[in-house]
């Protein structure tokens, strides 16, 4: 009994401790220019989300933990231009099951910025990129077009890479990144690319 009692306060005590980290970090509209306000039963379902991923405890993982949760509500407002009503899209339980899922998966995965380093060493991203501003693309379309276009191809990789987040696909190593995220892209702009040196399509 007195065992069952112990895990139950520090069941109750972790809880709490997460309950104000969040607060203090999501909350505070000086910190974040659109905070994020979630009730006791969001909290706590965010919370038995994140628990049976967590190897060590909330405590040694709770700024992980927290960055995850930030970067995924950064994620859901980027995906709606910023148009967005924290109190709506949250109150949607289909919505706020996806945003759980992104944060757990988020937290599992490697950081988006990796994307910048793996995709300079990919051998088919490389080409791409030869080929987008090689003489040929450049003097039919244009120094801007592919400028352009590899800003697409860029920002592609970034909502791929959250889309397959959304979707609860963890990426935690290069080679998920490289063969989920990269290649199926690159495989998409290289098509665009031939197209359009083929005269098919306006860039």
């Amino acid at each position: 009994m007195a065992l069952w009692m112990s895990k139950t306060v520090n069941a109750v005590s972790s809880f709490s401790a997460f309950q104000n980290r969040f607060r203090k970090e999501m909350c505070d509209s000086s910190k974040r220019s659109i905070p994020l306000e979630l009730h006791d039963e969001q909290l706590e379902a965010l919370y038995n989300a994140f628990m049976p991923v967590i190897e060590t405890s909330i405590y040694a993982e709770m700024e992980r933990v927290m960055t995850a949760i930030r970067t995924s509500f950064d994620a859901v407002i980027d995906g709606k231009g910023g148009n967005i009503k924290p109190e709506t899209y949250i109150c949607n339980d289909k919505h706020f099951k996806r945003f759980i899922t992104h944060a757990v998966t988020d937290y599992q995965s490697l950081q988006a910025q990796r994307i910048n380093i793996i995709m300079v060493h990919n051998k088919a991203y490389q080409s791409l990129e030869d080929g987008l501003f090689g003489e040929t693309f450049v003097s039919e379309n244009g120094f801007q077009t592919a400028y352009q276009l590899h800003k697409q191809l860029n920002q592609a990789f970034h909502d791929g890479y959250q889309d397959l987040l959304f979707e609860g696909t963890i990426l935690d190593t290069d080679e998920k990144i490289e063969k989920q995220v990269i290649e199926p892209i690159v495989q998409r702009y290289d098509v665009k690319i031939q197209v359009m040196l083929e005269g098919g399509e306006d860039g």
